[in-house]
C-alpha cells in the first residue's frame, strides 16, 4: 500500500511498488526441463544401442567357461605325455652333443626367443587392463562439453579393449585343443627325426627341441589354472557392463550440456535478430510507472504527475543498476 508523504520528492528505494521488475519472464526452467529430458533420452538410447551386444557377451559367458573347462580336462592328458616325451628327448640328445655345443645352442636360442619379443608375440594370460572407473568418473558434474567429450573417449577405449579381449578369450577353448593338437604332432615329428642315429642331426633336432619346449610353456596361454582364465573372463565381461552403464550415464550428462549450449545460442540469435524489439522490452520492464498514478512523488494525481513520477522511478531504477552512470561500458555515447 503507498503511503503518501509530501516531503518526498521519490519513493523509498526499497519500496515494493517502484522497484525494477526482477526479471523478464523467465523460461529457463522450461528449458531446463527439455534438456533433462533429451539427457534421459540420449541415456537411453545409448543403452538400448548396446543392449544387444552386452547380452550376447553374457550368453556367451557361460558357454565359453563350461566349452574351455572341456577343453582343458581333454587336452591334460596329452599335455602331460608331451612334457614326457620332451624330457626323454632332450635326454638322448645330451648324450650326442657335447656341453659347448649345447652352451652355444642355448645362447642361440636366448638370441632368436630376444628378436621374437621384439617382432611382436600374441599376448598370453588375462589381457583385462584396469577397469576401476570410480577416478576417472569423479568430477564429471563438472565437465565442459570438451572435457566430458574428452573423458567419455578415454573410458570407451577402455570399454573397448575390455570387449576385445573377452571376444578373443570366447576362441581360447578350440584354440587350447589346436594348440596341444598342433605341439603333439611336431613331439612325434621330432621323435621320428631322431630315432635313427645314423642319419640326425644333433644341432638341428635340439634346436627343434628348444622351440618345442617354449611352445610347451605357452601351452596353457598364461592360465596356469582353469579358474585363472575364468576369473579373466569375469572381469572382461563385468568391465563390459561396468563401462557401459557409466558410458550411459555421462552420454545423458553430454545431451543435457549440449542441449543447453544450443538454447543459449538459440537465445543470442534471437537477441542478434531483435535487439530493437529487446530494448523496447527492457524499457517496459525496467521504467514502468509508478502504481497508484505516481505515488512516487507522494502528491500528483493527474497525468503530468504520472509522467514525472514515472520517469522518476525508472530512472532511480535505471541508476541503480548500472550503479548510476547513464553512459553504457565500451560505447562513444
Amino acid at each position: 500500500m503507498a503511503i503518501s508523504n509530501p516531503g518526498r520528492t521519490r519513493p523509498d528505494r526499497d519500496h515494493h511498488h517502484c522497484a525494477p521488475h526482477p526479471e523478464d519472464c523467465d523460461l529457463s526452467g522450461v528449458d531446463d526441463l527439455a534438456c533433462e529430458s533429451r539427457g534421459v533420452a540420449d541415456r537411453a538410447k545409448y543403452i538400448a544401442d548396446h543392449e544387444a551386444a552386452l547380452k550376447e557377451r553374457r550368453a556367451t559367458y557361460d558357454t565359453t567357461r563350461t566349452a574351455y573347462t572341456t577343453a582343458r580336462a581333454a587336452a591334460a592328458a596329452d599335455v602331460a605325455a608331451i612334457r614326457k616325451d620332451l624330457h626323454r628327448i632332450r635326454e638322448q640328445l645330451h648324450c650326442q652333443l657335447d656341453q659347448d655345443t649345447t652352451e652355444c645352442l642355448d645362447e642361440a636360442w636366448d638370441e632368436i626367443r630376444e628378436r621374437l619379443g621384439h617382432c611382436g608375440v600374441p599376448h598370453a594370460g588375462c589381457c583385462v587392463e584396469d577397469c576401476d572407473f570410480d577416478e576417472e568418473c569423479a568430477g564429471h558434474e563438472d565437465d565442459t562439453i570438451d572435457e566430458l567429450t574428452a573423458r567419455i573417449t578415454r573410458i570407451d577405449g577402455r570399454v573397448t579393449a575390455a570387449e576385445a579381449c573377452f571376444d578373443a578369450l570366447t576362441g581360447e577353448p578350440a584354440a587350447l585343443t589346436a594348440r596341444v593338437a598342433g605341439l603333439r604332432t611336431a613331439v612325434d615329428a621330432l621323435l621320428t627325426e631322431i630315432s635313427d642315429p645314423k642319419t640326425v642331426d644333433p644341432k638341428h633336432a635340439y634346436a627343434t627341441l628348444r622351440w618345442l619346449w617354449s611352445r610347451y610353456d605357452g601351452i596353457w596361454w598364461g592360465f596356469p589354472r582353469v579358474r585363472d582364465f575364468q576369473d579373466c573372463l569375469c572381469r572382461a565381461l563385468t568391465c563390459s557392463v561396468t563401462g557401459r552403464r557409466l558410458l550411459g550415464v555421462l552420454t545423458g550428462r553430454l545431451g543435457v550440456l549440449k542441449c543447453r549450449k544450443e538454447a543459449a545460442d538459440q537465445r543470442c540469435e534471437t537477441l542478434r535478430t531483435h535487439v530493437v524489439d529487446e530494448v523496447l522490452a527492457a524499457y517496459a520492464r525496467r521504467c514502468r510507472p509508478c502504481p497508484d498514478g505516481g505515488s512516487g512523488s507522494g502528491s500528483g494525481s493527474g497525468p503530468a504527475d504520472e509522467a514525472e513520477d514515472g520517469d522518476d522511478c525508472g530512472e532511480e531504477n535505471r541508476a541503480g543498476e548500472r550503479g548510476g552512470s547513464g553512459r553504457s561500458r565500451g560505447s562513444s555515447w
